[in-house]
């Protein structure tokens, strides 16, 4: 798709297998990925890279998906990137937790490549 050439999606999920998964995923619809492992890196990489997206694991040690969620929306040099987050969890709570942290779609594993794919495109072009 030539409308994808030269976005960028930050990765981030504790499990390298995943994040390979999800890059597999997204590079096939010409997104570039950056990969990171843990909210705090997020939250750098974001602040580095600005990528286009973010698709952020909740379940993740040294800080989790929603809190680097709410660390990127505090910082006006972030605060722009829509963030997804998703999960294997399946709690309403959290859910809730993290649109209130400024995520644009909360969603939840496993997620069907096609559905990921749309809803990557939907936060970018809604951006």
């Amino acid at each position: 798709m030539l409308e994808n050439k030269g976005k960028t999606i930050l990765v981030v999920d504790d499990q390298s297998e995943m994040r390979t998964l999800l890059n597999l995923t997204l590079s096939r619809s010409s997104w570039q990925v950056i990969e990171a492992g843990n909210g705090e890196e997020a939250v750098k990489l974001a602040q580095a890279h600005h990528p286009q997206v973010i698709l952020m694991d909740y379940n993740m040690p040294v800080m989790n998906g929603i809190d680097a969620c709410k660390a990127i929306k505090s910082n006006t040099d972030t605060q722009e990137i829509p963030v997804l987050i998703y999960t294997g969890l399946n709690a309403l709570d959290l859910q809730e937790a993290a649109i209130n942290a400024g995520a644009v779609q909360f969603l939840t594993k496993p997620i069907p490549p096609n559905d990921l794919r749309q809803a990557v495109e939907a936060a970018y072009q809604n951006n």
